[in-house]
């Protein structure tokens, strides 16, 4: 792999850590389109890795929301959780730690602005918790995840925090007398591993918005967003 010793410290000082297998580090560091094209660099992509910060940043997260706002209901409570570990804010994190400058990428990938991509940092973010999570334990990743999105979670526990835009839209239909908002795929782009859903949000049968995003459901989301902006209704407050 091309990171060299004293790359890998500068990014553990940044993170604010030590691993003690620094290869967990680096794995977590490899886009599959890397691996594509460089193979004989890399074992393995960063997906597993991906896979099990995923399911530790959910209930890290979770466990803070719920024990912050003790007389939340569970639907606030799986907004707000909603809200901080979303593809949008997990890329924030790991854009203040400039991550994206240490994703090793495939050449016509990084050409495309890859290392930018919100799907890319937030699944590299999700990764790097993987990678501390095996080498330090639970303890020491989910410190880690307190503190590397502790803006994206008080942001989602102040009282003041906005509305998931897809509970906000469904308000306005049923008081308007509408049904249920409908959100219909109208296209795909982009291979499997780095795909960017194009979504449309309906309201009485009738197309309001169109919104796109790295997972379905941020999609879904900036259709509502969108759509409410077309609508004239304000943002509001759980």
């Amino acid at each position: 792999m091309r990171l060299t010793k004293i790359h890998l410290e500068k990014i553990e000082s940044r993170l604010g850590l030590k691993f003690n297998n620094r290869s967990l580090l680096e794995t977590a560091l490899v886009h599959r389109s890397y691996l594509n094209e460089n193979g004989g660099h890399a074992p393995e992509s960063n997906e597993r890795l991906e896979f099990i910060g995923d399911a530790l940043v959910g209930l890290v997260v979770g466990q803070a929301i719920y024990t912050r706002l003790p007389e939340a209901t569970e639907g606030s409570l799986t907004t707000r959780r909603s809200l901080a570990v979303r593809g949008d804010a997990l890329a924030r994190a790991a854009r203040k730690y400039r991550l994206g400058d240490d994703l090793l990428l495939g050449s016509g990938e990084r050409a495309s602005g890859g290392s930018k991509r919100t799907g890319n940092l937030a699944g590299l973010l999700e990764a790097v918790i993987g990678a501390v999570l095996l080498d330090r334990g639970y303890t020491k990743a989910s410190e880690f995840v307190l503190t590397v999105l502790r803006d994206e979670i008080n942001n989602a526990t102040d009282t003041h925090t906005p509305k998931d835009p897809k509970s906000l839209l469904q308000e306005f239909a049923q008081s308007n007398g509408h049904d249920p908002p409908e959100y219909r795929v109208i296209g795909t782009r982009g291979p499997d591993h780095n795909r960017v859903w194009q979504i449309e949000a309906l309201l009485a049968g009738r197309v309001v918005a169109r919104g796109q995003g790295g997972r379905k459901l941020d999609a879904e989301r900036e259709a509502a967003s969108k759509a409410l902006s077309e609508l004239g209704e304000p943002v509001g407050t759980i």
